[in-house]
């Protein structure tokens, strides 16, 4: 991704993993390195050697822990904080970010946050599902989200690009060319498959953009949640969420985004949506296996995530969505809440990030690094094979 175009996550509807952009798994069709692994569709699919070639193996179903809900379905009831926490399963960093994040993030009243645009092609059983699972999503935010101006969202399909752009016309949302050539791509690139949605990071006024084939169905996933929890961001930082670290950007929305989906659908979907947040760059094309980084390489690694759209933050490699969850996560479990709002609306300063990280968070970023995330993220991706 270009600065200042796709900014914010291009996602696609995950069933308990990401399940981006990337060429699906088939057996027998080429792969990169031998050993990677894939999930596609119930299935875990291996890079194996066949004569001179590398191929997918024709994979192994996998044994789901918990049915998904329909979007139909209405959320479950709310079970005591008791038995909710104990059904979440995780190391003490996760438990006590949940509990902040359950604490601070009350669902207030339903309002009118949205402004909704739909193509005539637009079908109506996502058009519902878009417009509930959003309302909703936005209730966790009410003690921090004031915007008293509508948010635009414009929903279309496969061939409604020319209908995208002029429906952004009225609100000038047709000059971020580079956002219309990204989308471009995905409908050649991803052709049934197609499932895009993004909110661009920009200087001025943004959007949520969602262009779906109108073959797929509708299921339920972190997808809206995730971008909802973008919106919120450039909000508080006044636009300028291109500005931010792309492990902050990405992984705090997968940290809010899986906790808003764990609340309507139950608290034990949680894990299952952070796992596959984690092993999403397994997706990506850098072919790298960060569970074998030391913690020099974990480091580095990290470094390379405090830029935006470039190096280790371009989106074909998908780093920023795992390595962020963990990081945020472990954030929210030392500081709350209110300190990673504090964090957010700083970007809003002409000052450099890590200083502003430093005077909330009493401790310098690379310090934070060593002491703090690099410790969590190793020892996750042992707890969660």
């Amino acid at each position: 991704m270009r600065k200042g175009t796709l900014g914010l996550s291009l996602l696609l509807i995950i069933s308990l993993i990401p399940a981006y952009s990337a060429t699906p798994p088939k057996a027998g069709l080429s792969c990169a390195k031998q050993g990677m692994t894939k999930t596609y569709q119930g299935k875990k699919f291996t890079c194996i050697k066949s004569g001179k070639k590398l191929v997918w193996d024709k994979g192994t179903l996998i044994k789901q822990t918990a049915p998904l809900p329909t979007p139909t379905q209405a959320p479950n009831s709310t079970p005591s904080p008791t038995v909710s926490m104990a059904r979440l399963n995780g190391s003490p960093e996760q438990l006590r970010s949940y509990e902040n994040m359950k604490k601070s993030m009350v669902p207030g009243p339903t309002k009118q946050w949205f402004r909704f645009h739909y193509s005539p092609n637009a079908k109506s059983h996502f058009k519902d599902y878009l417009e509930l699972e959003l309302n909703y999503s936005m209730t966790f935010w009410t003690s921090v989200y004031t915007n008293p101006v509508l948010f635009n969202v414009f929903y279309g399909t496969e061939s409604d690009m020319d209908w995208l752009i002029e429906a952004w016309r009225l609100y000038g949302f047709d000059k971020n060319k580079g956002f219309a050539d990204d989308f471009r791509g995905r409908i050649q690139r991803e052709g049934n498959n197609l499932n895009a949605g993004a909110v661009p990071s920009q200087s001025d006024a943004s959007h949520l953009s969602i262009l779906r084939h109108s073959s797929l169905p509708t299921q339920i996933g972190t997808f809206i949640p995730h971008e909802n929890v973008h919106i919120v961001q450039q909000f508080l930082s006044q636009n300028r969420t291109a500005q931010m670290p792309c492990w902050l950007r990405e992984g705090s929305a997968n940290l809010f985004g899986n906790f808003m989906f764990a609340e309507k659908y139950g608290i034990n979907l949680y894990n299952q949506a952070k796992r596959g947040d984690m092993y999403n760059y397994q997706w990506g094309s850098s072919g790298q296996e960060l569970r074998k980084f030391s913690e020099t390489e974990w480091f580095t690694h990290l470094k390379s995530l405090e830029g935006n759209f470039q190096g280790g933050c371009d989106y074909i490699y998908r780093f920023a969505y795992g390595s962020g969850l963990l990081l945020s996560e472990v954030l929210m479990a030392e500081g709350g809440f209110e300190k990673m709002m504090n964090f957010w609306r700083s970007f809003a300063l002409e000052k450099d990030w890590r200083l502003s990280f430093k005077e909330i968070y009493e401790v310098d970023i690379d310090s934070w690094y060593r002491q703090s995330a690099i410790p969590y993220v190793m020892k996750e991706y042992v707890r969660m094979q």
